[in-house]
């Protein structure tokens, strides 16, 4: 009985820190830095920023009219997409992959900066 004792208590132990050590373990942003997609063909570009702060900023050139535009807001992600939230209210979501400096989203390939 005495050696059942002594196993139970460090068992009961194990049992009780167990569940703490298995907190939610929160994900890895793997998109924080600033991404860029260019077209040599158009002279098109997309350049995005994603910082630790959950804010983003999304700048498009275009090589046919010279122009630039810039959106800004906030974005919110997980293991398979992220959502870029304007500050007009709408909500944009976008699956993504990333692999070593290349982040596959939009139908395209942004380099690392």
């Amino acid at each position: 009985m005495k050696k059942n004792a002594e196993l139970f208590f460090p068992l009961l132990l194990v049992l009780f820190l167990l569940p703490g050590c298995m907190g939610n373990e929160e994900i890895e942003n793997v998109l924080v830095g600033t991404w860029k997609n260019m077209s040599y063909q158009t002279g098109n570009w997309e350049k995005i920023t994603f910082r630790e702060d959950l804010s983003y900023r999304l700048e498009t050139y275009s090589g046919t009219t010279y122009q630039t535009s810039v959106i800004s807001g906030t974005y919110r992600y997980d293991e398979e997409q992220f959502i870029l939230e304007e500050r007009m209210g709408n909500d944009y979501a976008f699956s993504y992959s990333v692999s070593g400096d290349s982040l596959f989203t939009m139908g395209k390939i942004y380099l690392r900066q």
